[in-house]
């Protein structure tokens, strides 16, 4: 038997892959952050900190360097709630949305689970704030005190009526007396006022003594926003007055020449107060002394380090420098960190290694288009300037209601949006036409407006466009030749479509689009490979499956279809609100012969009872990996992994036992070639390296993750970019043999250990990878090496 033998040496360096690129190692997430949307600006003497959309980065006031803080540095994975910055300690203290805590010391990242952990999980944080080395969590539940010195919770104060869960929005400490604004539905603001007075125990909740609000009921429309603590008062920000606290228990309102500030904050004792057009910067010792410049922003903090304001105006973060004394303020430009433009979007695509994210698809609403290239994040939404557009005689460019986006297979610069407006063509991030009613085949969906409804668009392998315009005039179905000439195809069966959503092309090039709503449908079309002739076109439309049961012809009949996915067999799953359903026998499907499974899952009671595969579920999306299984996006519970066959659930990833910062998993993109899961939900973009990728038809992309190993690593390698069925066999250098067996997929994974379960120690490693033999009895092989550093 002749043997054909390949030889690539990679030692000591780091492998060169998809996974590298994103730093994931199997079997680990990783979050992608929009950096939009500030919510709290923390300043320190050296930087300052943004956290936006659950996100955070970081800007050097030396170096003027932004970098996001993520999993990379240590941080953890869930959504970040709130951060401080603890001066005694020089300790970042970030919590996260499952209560995560995280410090941050020179770079080196502590965590700590102990009120995750505790009976107290799961209570909303409401705010922080730092006294000393201590930082004073306010939540749900009460007060949670935690010293950054020791890393470690030192008291809960559980200080509602009879030592009962009250909420507490926010706490302050003034001279050891211990200040908290809590929940009252009794009062006309809905808020009351407790105090621990120093040397008081502050675990009983008798201790807490209530202290007069400066407003009195009845009183309209009466809101206290926030509390703060500067210049030796506490301060309450109220809707009709800023009020100080004096040491006879008396309020005197401190709003600067009457004005009422919309929101404060304090940074090192000293007080910022903003309104939408105007910002105050408040002396130390001085309530009444205020530096006034005409400013508009959203949320602002004094720096007394440096004598500017760090600003928000809704795109990034900004500085103010106060030290001119001019009225008018000059605002730097906005500092921000490329990311996704927002959290909330409705679909995602990969290609290539590329994400393409698209959103906002309620009737008129402002689309959302973010790609990424180069590792630079592009929005096309920025087109909006009417004198970079080429209109060719169109006099509306509404960017409205997008649902899904193509990306030219032959130039990933030319990028497709389907709106509710017409059919976007961009290149290079610009417009440059918009093909609707006016200009193209397409005939609209109403009379009374420009509206063109299109939903979904694709290339067939001819490199010919064609688009989905459901409730249309005329047809549904329209195509552009490459020679720019549009086309209306003549179909009868899908005429007075409500949706049309999502487009899938199988293996044998039948067209599925799918209707998801108001009568949900698989529209099936066979083009016959003469795309603008439909005299021999094939149509058909499914809105009820008929599916055997113990003998019984039953009719299942979803209310909503949401896209469907072929696998590697052939049968096509379909992703309804009642669970997946499974047809067969695609290729009969013009003559009736196809067949529908509803996957079922035994019961574990021993009952030998089966229930249909999350047949309570609306599945979002499915995917299919390189072993045949089947990732599962659902609405409300989470991704689910299940069996080819899909009998088996063999998991199940929600908030509560992995990083996802949502249980409705919205889309997911399954990478074949590096078996990475990118996985949309309504609060933000994970990854996921799976186990699992698709088989390659040669050699050329064999890689090996980690190498080396180091002694910090204790997970599995995976061997990727297999061919099907391909024999891994691992040597040390001896030529001992250490492991061997069959890949499923593209993928490999090994342990790293002997069979003893012993850690392989420090070294260098053989891999032989070898096809099957073909037809011939041939094979190939190709030798890598790793090595090991304990």
């Amino acid at each position: 038997m002749r043997r054909f033998i390949y030889t690539v040496i990679v030692l000591f360096i780091a492998t060169i892959s998809v996974l590298a690129k994103r730093n994931i190692a199997p079997g680990e997430w990783q979050t992608i952050r929009s950096y939009n949307g500030i919510t709290s600006i923390i300043p320190s003497k050296e930087k300052v900190y943004v956290v936006a959309n659950g996100g955070m980065y970081s800007y050097d006031k030396k170096t003027k360097e932004v970098k996001p803080l993520s999993t990379l540095d240590g941080l953890s994975p869930s959504a970040i709630e709130l951060v401080e910055f603890v001066e005694s300690t020089k300790t970042l203290f970030i919590i996260h949305s499952d209560m995560t805590i995280d410090l941050v010391v020179d770079g080196v990242t502590f965590s700590d689970e102990s009120i995750k952990d505790s009976e107290i999980s799961g209570k909303k944080v409401n705010s922080l704030k730092v006294d000393g080395d201590n930082v004073y969590i306010s939540l749900d539940a009460g007060i949670v005190v935690y010293n950054t010195k020791k890393r470690e919770v030192l008291d809960t104060y559980i200080i509602g009526t009879y030592g009962e869960y009250e909420t507490v929005y926010q706490t302050v400490v003034l001279k050891g007396d211990i200040y908290a604004l809590m929940a009252d539905r009794s009062h006309c603001s809905h808020r009351k006022l407790r105090v621990c007075k120093e040397g008081k125990n502050a675990n009983d909740f008798s201790a807490w003594q209530q202290v007069a609000l400066p407003i009195t009921c009845p009183v309209d429309s009466v809101v206290i926003k926030k509390m703060e603590c500067s210049s030796g008062h506490v301060l309450l920000l109220t809707s009709v007055g800023l009020y100080a606290l004096l040491g006879d228990g008396t309020w005197v309102d401190v709003s600067p020449k009457g004005i009422v500030p919309d929101t404060i904050q304090v940074y090192k004792d000293r007080l910022t107060a903003i309104t939408n057009w105007q910002l105050m910067a408040f002396h130390k010792d001085n309530l009444g002394d205020v530096k006034y410049r005409e400013c508009r922003s959203k949320l602002a903090v004094y720096d007394v380090d440096e004598d500017v304001v760090w600003l928000d105006n809704g795109d990034g973060l900004r500085i103010a420098d106060l030290s001119v004394d001019e009225l008018e303020v000059e605002v730097s430009e906005p500092i921000v960190f490329n990311g996704p433009s927002q959290i909330g979007y409705y679909s995602i695509q990969t290609i290539d290694g590329e994400i393409y994210l698209t959103g906002n698809h309620g009737y008129n609403t402002p689309a959302v288009a973010d790609y990424t290239k180069d590792g630079k994040w592009h929005y096309l939404r920025e087109f909006l300037k009417r004198d970079s557009v080429v209109f060719k005689d169109i006099s509306r460019y509404d960017f409205n209601s997008a649902y899904r986006m193509l990306v030219d297979p032959e130039d990933n610069r030319h990028i497709f949006v389907p709106t509710w407006w017409g059919l976007h063509e961009f290149y290079n991030d610009t417009l440059i036409n918009i093909y609707n009613k006016d200009n193209s085949a397409f005939q609209g969906t109403s009379s009374s407006t420009r509206c063109t409804k299109v939903e979904c668009a694709w290339y067939d392998e001819e490199h010919n466009l064609f688009a989905a315009s459901p409730n249309s005039y005329g047809n549904m179905v329209y195509a552009m030749d490459t020679t720019g000439k549009w086309h209306e195809l003549n179909h009868n069966k899908f005429l007075n479509q409500p949706s049309a959503r999502f487009h899938y092309r199988t293996k044998s090039g039948i067209d599925l689009i799918i209707a998801d709503y108001r009568d949900p449908a698989i529209c099936v079309l066979d083009m016959n490979k003469t795309p603008f002739d439909d005299s021999d076109d094939k149509t058909k439309i499914i809105g009820s499956f008929k599916y055997v049961e113990d003998g019984i012809m039953e009719t299942f009949k979803p209310v909503y279809i949401f896209s469907v996915e072929e696998d590697l067999k052939g049968d096509i799953w379909i992703a309804t609100d009642q669970g997946p359903l499974v047809m067969k026998n695609v290729k009969g499907i013009f003559n009736d012969k196809e067949t529908y499974v509803r996957p079922k899952i035994t019961r574990e009671d021993d009952s030998r009872y089966a229930d249909y595969l999350l047949a309570s579920d609306k599945v979002k999306k499915i995917q299919v990996d390189g072993k045949n299984r089947k990732w599962i996006a659902t609405e409300e519970n989470g991704l689910f992994l299940v069996s080819a066959s899909g009998d088996k659930i063999l998991e199940n990833f929600t908030t509560k036992n992995s990083p996802l910062s949502s249980n409705a998993v919205m889309d997911i993109s399954y990478e074949k070639e590096s078996g990475i899961l990118y996985i949309l939900t309504d609060n933000g973009l994970l990854i996921y390296a799976t186990d699992s990728s698709f088989p390659e038809d040669d050699f050329d992309n064999v890689t090996i993750y980690p190498n080396p190993v180091r002694s910090d690593y204790d997970g599995d390698l995976e061997i990727k970019g297999l061919m099907s069925e391909s024999n891994v066999r691992i040597t040390d250098q001896r030529g001992m043999v250490i492991e061997n067996g069959i890949s499923k997929g593209g993928t490999y994974r090994f342990s790293a250990r002997r069979s003893d379960g012993s850690r392989l120690p420090t070294g260098v490693y053989n891999v032989f990878v070898t096809t099957a033999a073909d037809d011939e009895g041939m094979t190939e092989t190709k030798h890598l090496k790793f090595a090991i550093i304990r």
